[in-house]
């Protein structure tokens, strides 16, 4: 009597199931894995772009550069803080477009978020869920200056 030496069909269906589902489970891991990243060089930027702006203040008598606006596209704010960060970083997920939400902003208000004359730099993008890169210390809301861009950022750092 000859034996089946091959899979019967039930068999063969259960392995390729358990092939996709690992699969899955990579790819969305893979994912997150790539948002945690983009999320840890935007805090890194962050905090690059407030030594840069420290160092100006010191090299100009405590004042802060004046230019508001997008950072890392080689407008105004990206001329004052050359010197100390001559190649600005750029959001990872940065299309160039015109929107804070996908991009840095510098910002100096005379009642920012902690009612003083300091800077702080936005960042309003973060993809994780994860509480470490979620930092704002503005409280104000719509009632800040910044017409609430402070209270909306997900990590906000003010320039001290």
């Amino acid at each position: 009597m000859k034996k089946n030496q091959g899979l019967t069909l039930i068999e063969l269906l259960v392995v390729i199931l358990i092939i996709a589902m690992l699969a899955t489970f990579g790819v969305v891991s893979y994912k997150e894995a790539r948002a945690k990243g983009r999320d840890t060089k935007r805090v890194y930027d962050a905090a690059q772009y407030v030594k840069a702006m420290v160092l100006y203040a010191q090299e100009n008598s405590g004042s802060y550069p004046t230019a508001s606006g997008f950072l890392g596209r080689g407008g105004a704010i990206d001329s004052e803080i050359a010197k100390y960060l001559p190649t600005p970083p750029k959001d990872p997920s940065d299309t160039g477009g015109v929107t804070v939400g996908s991009s840095y902003y510098y910002y100096l208000a005379s009642n920012n978020c902690e009612g003083d004359n300091l800077p702080t730099i936005h960042v309003q993008n973060i993809e994780t869920s994860n509480a470490s890169y979620h930092q704002n210390p503005c409280t104000l809301g719509a009632s800040g200056s910044e017409n609430g861009f402070a209270s909306q950022a997900d990590y906000l750092l003010i320039v001290r």
